[in-house]
């Protein structure tokens, strides 16, 4: 494949709001991050288990509520730091894979060698599990595992479109969820408190920990990309480098129905159709099918059929909602296009052993987040608590609901379901940032944005409409598929991004980037890290999962 960068004509900047930026100011809380060291010690077994180049973990601790100067409370975050491959250090990038409610140290811990050799290896890479995730300021609203597993019974998830009633039940279940929540006392108290703006300032209280430079060093993936906005908007005198990728428009974030996230999802999903014919060794659709639109075609046909005509698999439903969100994980990562050409096949021509085989194999690698499985609530109280989108009945957000459905046919219709439970949240963000100041931005080295062309879940549009707003920032677009540049690797995205971090040197405007791994190759970023000066050879003995970039498998 090559692997040049090419230049493109500038898209349209579609969104663009005009307003001065507001810089964000240090709170003045008894509580001061600079008066503490970082004690870096050995990582728990899991991580050490998963890392695939040393680690080390340590705890740092950051106020509770930085609206509040005269509150002493405080919030101990962890972190997982992958020391730098090459010495000296020249400082540390923080990390974050997205969301919202990823645990980050897991994934960094499985990254390590290919974030490293993206980067450069000179770098310290850093990453912490929000407020909200994980261990941090867990955001639950049940008091156990049971209690949970009987409310996903009829709680969040499902489609709106799933059936002519199913947008009344999303309403009822979205009130019923958000009054859940706001019921339990310790939820009810942390769902103002897990926002983004405190993440951002979370980020600079480790700036100041670290004692380096004073100056933020981050690389954002999805939901990382509105963190990385969001962190620039607030504190653009205090940016080093920053590269988002896979990028989510904050004006629709914070305020309402987000119909761009989803813009790209069909012709996503028609390229994946178009690029199964071109590989039928590889590609099982191919063996019955010569015309992309005929076999588009069919494979919408029978999705609509299984809203009335569910199918029982091997003691398995598989209905409207399954297959969509099944659709919709695998999107994410080339490395999952044959598996799931796979199960579309086994599904047209009723071969109950392949369905069954490939199912098991895209639900086994796919995010719990994602499977609407995740082990608490953070997804919708970070998402929902940060958006200001309320509203008192269903028919209020029939406009809303239409726009989504319209951004996409394959994938347009998950979204109501959070959008109702954000309509009815009871809990507010103690800060946002201010919708102002993610416009006129400028830093001190301008910001890198990168998005693919065929991302299914973060539309290329999004990322020339932030860039809009971020003075001298360049939108590098990779020319694949998959959800952010990890999705498809490239070593010419890889090489831009080295670059960038080591000696400040960005793609010219409208840059190109083709990508390096074949759609239906089952190939991952391990293929090429010799050309990145990286050996698979460095990864950790005795590391269970070589998991590197391909994050979303």
């Amino acid at each position: 494949m090559k692997t040049k960068m090419r230049l493109q004509s500038a898209l349209p900047q579609l969104f663009l709001l005009l307003g001065k930026s507001i810089i964000a100011t240090p709170v003045n809380s008894p509580y001061n991050a600079r008066t503490l060291s970082f004690q870096w010690s050995s990582c728990s077994a899991d991580l050490q288990q998963v890392a695939t180049l040393p680690v080390d973990c340590a705890n740092f601790t950051v106020p509770l509520d930085y609206s509040d100067p005269t509150s002493n409370e405080t919030l101990v975050l962890t972190l997982l730091r992958v020391p730098a491959v090459n010495k000296p250090s020249r400082g540390s990038i923080q990390i974050n894979f997205g969301g919202p409610g990823v645990p980050v140290r897991d994934s960094l811990a499985g990254a390590a060698l290919s974030l490293q050799a993206i980067t450069g290896g000179y770098f310290d890479l850093i990453g912490f599990d929000p407020r909200g995730t994980a261990n941090t300021l867990t955001f639950s609203c049940y008091d156990n595992e049971t209690e949970r597993a009987n409310a996903l019974i009829s709680g969040p998830g499902g489609i709106a479109n799933a059936s002519d009633t199913a947008l009344g039940l999303v309403w009822a279940v979205g009130t019923v969820f958000a009054e859940q929540c706001h019921s339990r006392p310790e939820s009810r108290k942390r769902g103002s408190l897990i926002n983004t703006a405190f993440v951002a300032r979370d980020m600079m209280s480790i700036v100041d920990g670290l004692g380096e430079d004073g100056l933020l060093r981050y690389y954002g993936f999805s939901y990382g990309s509105l963190l990385g906005e969001t962190v620039v908007a607030m504190f653009p005198d205090r940016i080093d480098k920053v590269v988002i990728d896979g990028i989510m428009n904050p004006f629709e974030y914070y305020t309402g129905a987000e119909p761009q996230v989803w813009t790209s999802a069909d012709a996503a999903f028609h390229g994946f159709l178009s690029e199964c014919l071109k590989a039928p060794s590889n590609c099982t659709l191919a063996s019955s099918h010569t015309s992309v639109d005929t076999l588009e075609a069919s494979i919408y046909n029978m999705i609509y059929d299984l809203k009335f005509n569910p199918r029982v698999i091997g003691g398995m439903i598989v209905d409207y909602t399954i297959l969509k969100s099944t659709v919709r994980a695998s999107l994410y990562s080339t490395f999952k296009f044959s598996t799931l050409a796979n199960l579309l096949n086994g599904l047209l021509t009723r071969n109950d052993t392949q369905c069954i085989e490939a199912y098991t194999a895209l639900t086994a690698s796919t995010l719990a987040v994602l499977r609407g499985k995740g082990g608490d609530e953070s997804p919708f109280g970070i998402h929902c608590s940060d958006k200001a989108y309320r509203r008192d009945s269903r028919a209020s957000m029939n406009t809303d609901i239409e726009r989504l459905y319209n951004s996409s046919q394959l994938l347009g219709d998950f979204s109501p379901v959070l959008l109702s439970i954000c309509a009815r949240w009871k809990m507010d963000a103690k800060e946002r940032a201010p919708l102002s100041s993610f416009t006129n931005v400028k830093t001190k080295t301008p910001v890198l944005i990168i998005g693919n062309t065929y991302d299914s879940a973060t539309s290329i549009n999004a990322a020339f409409n932030v860039s809009a707003g971020f003075v001298d920032s360049v939108v590098l677009r990779q020319d694949g598929y998959g959800h952010c540049s990890l999705g498809q690797p490239s070593i010419c995205t890889s090489k831009a991004v080295r670059s960038y971090f080591m000696d400040g040197t960005l793609p010219e405007q409208g840059a190109v980037c083709d990508v390096s791994v074949p759609p239906f190759s089952k190939m991952t970023i391990y293929d090429i890290l010799p050309e990145l000066g990286f050996n698979i050879s460095m990864i950790k003995k005795g590391n269970a999962g070589k998991r590197g970039l391909d994050l979303w498998s």
